[in-house]
C-alpha cells in the first residue's frame, strides 16, 4: 500500500511540475512569429483617404469602435531621422500603447520604443498636425482601417514623417 501512495505522490508531483513548466512557457515573453523577413508586409488592399480633419476623426473613432487594442504590427518609418529608426519592426501593442518591439530583420528586441507610434497615436499626431493646418495624407487598409500608409507633414520639404503599416494581427 505505502508504494502505491509513494507511485501515486511522485506522479501527482511529476503532473505539478509539467503543469508549472507549461504555466511559464506559455507567458507573453515569447518572441512572435514573422522576424526575419527582409520586407514589411503591406496590404494590397488599401483605399485612400482624404487627410481631411473630419475624415481622420471619423477613421480614429471607427478604430477605436473596432476594438483591437491588442496588436502586431509591422511598421517602418521613413523621415530625416537617424537609420536605426527607419529600419522596419514588429510592435506589440497592448491597450493601445506599443509594449514591446523587435527589429523586423534580424529579430533583436527594440531597446527604445519612444520613436514607433500605436496606430491610436498616429491618428493623434496626424489629427494634431491636420487641426494646426498641416499635411496629412493617408490610405487606410480596407479590412481593419487603420493607416497602411500615412504622411505626416512633408517629407518633401524635411518636415514630415512617413508610416507604413502591414500585417496587422490582433492579439
Amino acid at each position: 500500500m505505502t508504494t502505491i501512495r509513494q507511485s501515486t505522490l511522485r506522479l501527482l508531483v511529476a503532473l505539478a511540475i509539467v503543469a508549472a513548466t507549461t504555466a511559464c512557457a506559455s507567458n507573453n515573453d515569447t518572441t512572435p512569429v514573422g522576424l526575419g523577413a527582409t520586407q514589411l508586409s503591406v496590404s494590397a488592399d488599401t483605399v485612400a483617404g482624404t487627410g481631411e480633419l473630419a475624415e481622420l476623426q471619423q477613421r480614429r473613432a471607427a478604430w477605436l469602435a473596432s476594438g483591437i487594442d491588442e496588436y502586431h504590427v509591422q511598421l517602418q518609418i521613413v523621415c530625416f531621422c537617424v537609420e536605426a529608426v527607419r529600419r522596419p519592426v514588429l510592435l506589440e501593442v497592448r491597450k493601445n500603447v506599443v509594449a514591446k518591439g523587435w527589429d523586423l530583420e534580424t529579430g533583436q528586441p527594440l531597446t527604445d520604443l519612444a520613436p514607433y507610434p500605436s496606430i491610436t497615436a498616429l491618428f493623434d499626431r496626424a489629427i494634431e498636425t491636420r487641426s494646426g493646418g498641416g499635411h496629412v495624407s493617408v490610405a487606410y487598409d480596407t479590412t481593419h482601417g487603420f493607416p497602411a500608409r500615412i504622411e505626416i507633414g512633408t517629407l518633401a520639404n524635411d518636415a514630415g514623417t512617413m508610416y507604413t503599416l502591414g500585417a496587422l494581427r490582433p492579439l
